[in-house]
């Protein structure tokens, strides 16, 4: 078998091939696999391609990592929102009862909203009987939840995940979300998030990994590469985004597009660190270019000794200059941290344009064309769980064409 991506869903192709003891080829043009989940070493530090987490009930996950190898750690079951001046937290009360019963009367959202909030953890308010074409805004508007707490907390907190502002994003990828963060954890590996896929590649023959080699045709049993070479197998997987499975497999690439996030990182010394808890903040002011931030060092170890390291998020600024942009999110940390902010070091800035497909109907898409599979996670709710299971099902299809060739 040939696969083309060693990304997520390429790594799950070629795991649940090669625990059936099928032989295959995982090919990818970038030197280290992930794909879009990436952890780069710059400096002494550990920087992911974004702020990325591992949620712990993903039930793909669960079939292909070792979570204690990984050594996940939790962040904290809550967020730091800041509104009116100031930060307030909003805590889990399933998790940090007490923690939880001090944040109700606070004025991110009301007691009513925070009510709603756990009728909905007890499945007793549901989205399920709301059509899948419902933006996730207008099914928080139908559960009843008030203005205040749709602008203070579901827009900066849901922004995160969905990396977009209008929270158009289908309500099927809201309560996915919603119960997976609900029945499990939310963690990082100790070392980053692209400890991930380095521990799927590790269970594969490093002689089937053929990094390095970009691909330039497909044909239904042979690719080829851009050095000139011709590999054959017996099938051929595409485990690519949709624009480059689009683009080899020689057809008009279709309306869609990515959700983007700017990424930036920030170092500075231990003793400037403000919250030791390894907490979300987020931005319910509306005001200022920061969605959400986390002082990443307090949950991983990911900075040289003696200093701290801050993620912050920012969505809906692609168009801007990086200047620009940077000078005012130090200027939003200057007002939200205080003094001590005007010395953090922006080591790096990420500007991902292609962090998240965006969601699409998919159900009428083929899989295969011309005997070529396809797999990734614009095939689903776009998550790392959905890009393993992708890639598991294209296999797994496999498996079965391979029994009734044989009988």
């Amino acid at each position: 078998m040939l696969i083309v991506g060693a990304g997520m869903a390429g790594l799950a192709c070629a795991l649940t091939l090669h625990r059936s003891g099928v032989q295959f080829l995982l090919f990818d043009r970038d030197e280290k696999v992930g794909g879009r989940v990436q952890t780069d070493e710059i400096d002494g530090y550990r920087l992911d391609r974004g702020f990325q987490v591992l949620l712990t009930a993903y039930p793909e996950a669960k079939r292909f990592l070792d979570y204690e190898t990984l050594e996940l750690q939790s962040c904290y079951s809550g967020s730091r929102v800041w509104y009116d001046g100031k930060f307030h937290q909003v805590t889990d009360p399933f998790r940090h009862p007490f923690d939880g019963v001090c944040s109700i009367f606070n004025p991110i959202g009301s007691f009513f909203d925070k009510l709603r909030v756990g009728m909905l953890r007890l499945g007793l308010k549901s989205t399920r009987h709301m059509p899948d074409d419902l933006s996730t805004i207008e099914a928080l508007q139908e559960l009843g939840f008030s203005c205040s707490m749709i602008d203070r907390f579901w827009k900066p907190f849901m922004r995160g995940v969905f990396l977009e502002n209008d929270l158009s994003t289908s309500i099927r990828k809201f309560e996915e979300t919603f119960r997976l963060f609900a029945q499990g954890e939310t963690t990082l590996p100790r070392r980053g998030i692209g400890e991930i896929p380095r521990q799927m590649a590790n269970q594969l023959p490093a002689e089937q990994l053929k990094l390095g080699h970009s691909v330039s045709e497909v044909y239904p049993q042979e690719i080829k590469t851009k050095d000139g070479k011709s590999w054959q197998g017996r099938a051929v997987v595409l485990a690519t985004d949709f624009e480059s499975a689009d683009r080899l497999l020689e057809l008009d690439s279709k309306s869609r597009n990515w959700n983007s996030v700017d990424c930036l990182y920030y170092s500075f010394p231990v003793s400037d660190l403000p919250v030791k808890k390894p907490i979300l903040h987020l931005n319910g002011s509306g005001q200022g270019p920061i969605n959400n931030l986390s002082f990443v060092s307090s949950l991983t170890d990911c900075s040289p000794q003696g200093k701290e390291l801050l993620s912050v998020s920012v969505i809906g600024h692609k168009d801007r200059k990086i200047e620009d942009l940077e000078f005012e999110v130090s200027q939003q940390l200057i007002k939200w941290f205080g003094s001590r902010a005007k010395n953090w070091k922006n080591i790096k800035f990420y500007r991902i344009k292609h962090a998240v497909p965006i969601c699409v109907d998919t159900s009428q898409e083929q899989k295969q064309i011309n005997n070529i599979y396809r797999c990734g996670d614009y095939f689903g709710l776009p998550s790392i769980d959905s890009a393993m299971k992708s890639g598991r099902e294209v296999a797994n299809n496999l498996l079965k064409r391979l029994v009734s060739i044989q009988n």
